[in-house]
């Protein structure tokens, strides 16, 4: 059994256009049942854009990078302002996945809405705390959420800087 081949630079090229600007990406010709300049890609159940090339699946932003710069990436392709469905070139950026998840939304059932910061019961205070060298560092406990919030985001810029996450991308 043969595996179909990875998706080159030159065929991306052949079969589609992306605007950096907006983030689409487009077919350069006519597909089966997509007419020449059809918007390429559906949403994944994760909200990130697939493409479809030669029956083989990619994720559109791993897709552009290919078209931008003529290589796969090394290691991951960060949406800047965790927007899954912004392509836009100057939302992407390459990535460590440590640094990928450096920029990262909280969970559902956060108390805070914030990642790093938690209501803790026993004290009635919010604790702030970052991971730092695969070590979860307290960076203190606060009456109120604004300075628990305001101690993360000092501590994300010190540490994390360019993938602090909330960083917004001008539209």
């Amino acid at each position: 059994m043969s595996r179909r081949p990875v998706l080159t630079y030159e065929r991306a090229c052949e079969v589609l256009v992306y605007d950096r600007e907006t983030g689409a990406l487009n077919w350069r010709v006519a597909r089966p049942g997509a007419p020449k300049g059809a918007l390429v890609g559906t949403r994944s159940s994760h909200g990130y854009t697939q493409v479809e090339v030669d029956y083989r699946l990619y994720k559109a932003h791993r897709v552009i990078w290919l078209l931008m710069t003529g290589n796969w990436p090394t290691h991951q392709v960060d949406h800047i302002n965790g927007m899954r469905a912004d392509n836009r070139w100057k939302n992407l950026r390459e990535a460590t996945p440590l640094q990928n998840s450096r920029n990262r939304r909280p969970s559902k059932s956060s108390t805070s809405g914030r990642v790093g910061v938690t209501f803790i019961k026993a004290s009635s205070k919010w604790q702030a705390y970052i991971g730092i060298d695969s070590r979860t560092v307290s960076l203190g406990h606060f009456a109120e959420i604004e300075k628990a919030i305001a101690a993360r985001e000092a501590a994300e810029k010190k540490h994390y800087g360019e993938f602090a996450p909330g960083k917004a991308v001008a539209q």
